[in-house]
């Protein structure tokens, strides 16, 4: 979530909303966790922990399903679903699929949904930059980096690949 209002600066993080509050990782269920986060200007106060706000009450979320899907709900009539997909040790391929609901009319509803995936293929180049300079390669739980309170479902994420992995070996 941090990385939203600086890497993709004039896509979906336009607005200068540049502090993030939270963000809050809530299990549905052992393989299921949503995250909300609340972004907002810089107004010379800190972020504020997802303990010291109350959870949003948006329908806007990220879902993510182990071990390899999340959906993005953009609201009650629009989302966006990524699978990814591995190759091997080193590289995955990144399926996207638009999904609305509030335009019925064909002609225009192809239109939007053209239009959706050409956005969404955009924003996952300016994410692509990032990830490919990435070192190390591969993340684990305990890898040295230096996270902070805004990497909540990264870790959350890790926590619980870890547990799978582990109780494939045990």
């Amino acid at each position: 979530m941090p990385h939203v209002p600086f890497i993709h600066h004039n896509t979906i993080g336009r607005g200068g909303r540049t502090v993030m509050d939270g963000p809050w990782v809530q299990w549905q269920d052992p393989d299921r966790f949503f995250v909300r986060t609340g972004m907002r200007h810089e107004d010379g106060t800190p972020a504020r922990s997802a303990n010291e706000m109350d959870p949003p009450d948006k329908p806007y979320h990220l879902e993510f399903i182990f071990p390899n899907l999340w959906q993005n709900w953009i609201s009650e009539k629009v989302r966006v679903v990524a699978a990814f997909a591995p190759v091997d040790d080193e590289n995955t391929v990144l399926y996207l699929r638009f999904y609305q609901n509030f335009m019925r009319t064909p002609g225009l509803r192809s239109l939007i949904n053209w239009s959706a995936m050409i956005f969404n293929t955009v924003v996952a180049h300016q994410d692509r930059r990032v990830v490919v300079t990435q070192r190390p390669r591969r993340s684990d739980l305990k890898i040295g980096e230096k996270l902070i309170p805004g990497d909540a479902p990264v870790i959350a994420y890790r926590r619980r690949r870890q547990e799978l992995i582990e109780a494939t070996q045990g």
